[in-house]
């Protein structure tokens, strides 16, 4: 059920990523309209999209390098989660400092980081418990 709806996400975000992106700014954006995505944001977009698919597909693939980066990705964003979104602000969006983050956002980045610290650790514990 969940990975269903996993792949149906990342379905979406490999073709019609830009769905996603402006779902998603005026959820968490006071000014959406206001911010202007830099013009290489959908292709990563994608890229992710597919990247997600591929880790559904064959679960051993979300291991070394990507489990850390997906970890370490998460503990960045836990401990620093207003210096995460200043940082990724300024990448994403071509007038940054126009963009006003809804209050909430903040910890929700924060919580989502634990999450993707608990999921690199996990699917370590998992796969060393494999091993043995």
């Amino acid at each position: 059920m969940i990975k269903g709806l996993f792949a149906a996400i990342a379905l979406i975000e490999l073709f019609a990523p830009e769905r996603i992106i402006e779902r998603g700014e005026q959820v968490a954006l006071h000014n959406p309209e206001g911010c202007s995505l830099r013009p290489w944001v959908l292709l990563v977009a994608r890229l992710e999209g597919l990247l997600f698919l591929l880790a559904l597909a064959r679960p051993k693939t979300f291991s070394g390098p990507l489990r850390s980066a997906v970890g370490w990705n998460g503990l960045l964003m836990a401990l620093s989660p207003a210096g995460y979104l200043d940082y990724w602000t300024d990448i994403v969006y071509e007038d940054a400092d126009r963009c006003e983050w809804k209050p909430w956002v903040v910890p929700l980045t924060r919580a989502l980081g634990v999450f993707y610290v608990l999921i690199a650790l996990f699917f370590r514990s998992k796969k060393s418990n494999e091993l043995e």
